[in-house]
């Protein structure tokens, strides 16, 4: 038992070598300047520094009023974000509990670690992972400085900090200061970090389309389609069909583009076989069904084009920045809204709370966001129960 445990421990650090090697040096860094770090709740880590502090003032005083403006607009954005997200975790809920086997609607971000009950099709490489959630926080805390600023609240300090195994940054805002301004000034200084992810997404989403796109479209032609990934347990897999592989046919109808090849598979329903081909040999694929559209046929595969010179160095160069800005306008999006669920010290808690201590007073809006914030906690954990299930499975194989 404790050799197979040893065993299944190290084919875990050799398949994440580089994730357990980069935190095993932040680890290191962490300890030789442990005396710059302050540790709250012995999870987390801050780093308190002046960086950014000169520039968020630079921007404060030259477009205050432009700032002023977008911050009341990230209210309205807030609001709004809070309560879709609360109906998605409901929504999540309902559908959790009529779908049997439904996989968890919600996951964490840990880049470069396939984590069990996760589809393939939600992995997060490594680098560009913790590239692109870099950014996302810089922005994010950024936002909110500027703000704070533009409102005349002096910000005490940023830097970076870690939290668990996720590498984060933040801004300390002069909380004295925040309680002598209204509401409003408060509402935009904690709704704008969230809106400045989703702006960011919108921003990254548009370079896309309007500069990536057309450079894409004039220097690498699609030429095929390729199987991206395949979902293990989902019925391409079993039928035999692998990541890497070329589709020729659907069938017997030979396709050439993604597009092409999409069209072919729209109209398919459960329980339906379908052929695929490449080139040399036919998959007999029995579709599967999907919770989300359970009158269309689920095959489990994730595909992408197959494209005209993309073996250069210039077409590796060119993909990968184009998947490092989707994947950061993926997470903005999804931890922009993450952060408007009301629930402690996210900054949808903090609004919530604001506004409760309005609506209720003190000591009524602290028991009701209490309440508030166990009953969403307790949603997210059940939400997350298939993962939990999935890696308690996978560990107990171990033994």
């Amino acid at each position: 038992m404790a050799f197979d445990f040893l065993s299944g421990l190290l084919d875990f650090v050799v398949r994440h070598k580089l994730v357990v090697g980069f935190y095993v040096l932040v680890a290191m860094l962490l300890f030789i300047y442990r005396k710059k770090f302050q540790f709250q709740l012995k999870f987390i880590a801050i780093c308190r520094t002046k960086l950014g502090l000169g520039l968020m003032d630079r921007i404060a005083s030259r477009h205050r009023e432009l700032v002023r403006l977008l911050g009341y607009v990230g209210i309205g954005i807030g609001f709004f974000g809070m309560f879709f997200i609360v109906f998605v975790l409901v929504q999540s809920v309902f559908v959790l509990l009529t779908v049997p086997g439904a996989p968890s609607p919600i996951s964490p971000v840990l880049p470069g670690v396939r984590i069990p009950g996760v589809p393939d099709g939600f992995f997060v490489p490594f680098v560009q992972g913790i590239i692109a959630i870099f950014i996302i926080a810089v922005v994010h805390e950024f936002a909110h400085g500027v703000v704070a600023r533009a409102h005349d609240i002096k910000v005490k300090s940023s830097g970076p900090a870690i939290i668990g195994p996720i590498l984060a940054a933040f801004v300390e805002p002069d909380e004295a200061q925040m309680r002598k301004k209204d509401d409003v000034a408060n509402y935009s200084i904690f709704a704008a970090g969230s809106f400045s992810n989703i702006v960011l997404a919108m921003l990254l989403l548009f370079v896309l389309s309007a500069v990536f796109a057309p450079i894409g479209s004039a220097f690498f032609r699609e030429e095929g389609v390729i199987l991206k990934s395949v979902e293990q347990g989902m019925p391409a897999a079993a039928a035999g069909l692998a990541s890497g592989m070329m589709i020729k046919s659907i069938d017997g109808q030979p396709v050439g583009s993604l597009q092409g090849t999409v069209e072919a598979l729209q109209f398919t329903k459960p329980n339906q076989t379908v052929i695929f081909g490449d080139g040399m040999s036919e998959f007999a694929v029995v579709a599967g069904s999907n919770e989300k559209f359970p009158r269309r046929g689920y095959f489990g595969i994730v595909m992408q084009p197959l494209l005209k010179n993309q073996n250069t160095a210039y077409f590796s160069i060119f993909s990968w920045l184009q998947g490092l800005l989707a994947l950061t306008a993926t997470l903005s999006f999804g931890i922009g809204l993450a952060n408007m669920i009301p629930v402690g010290p996210l900054d949808g808690g903090k609004m919530l709370h604001l506004a409760l201590n309005r609506i209720r007073g003190e000591a009524k809006a602290n028991k009701a966001f209490v309440r508030i914030s166990l009953l969403l906690l307790i949603v997210i954990l059940f939400l997350l129960s298939p993962i939990f299930k999935a890696i308690l499975k996978s560990v107990a194989g171990i033994f």
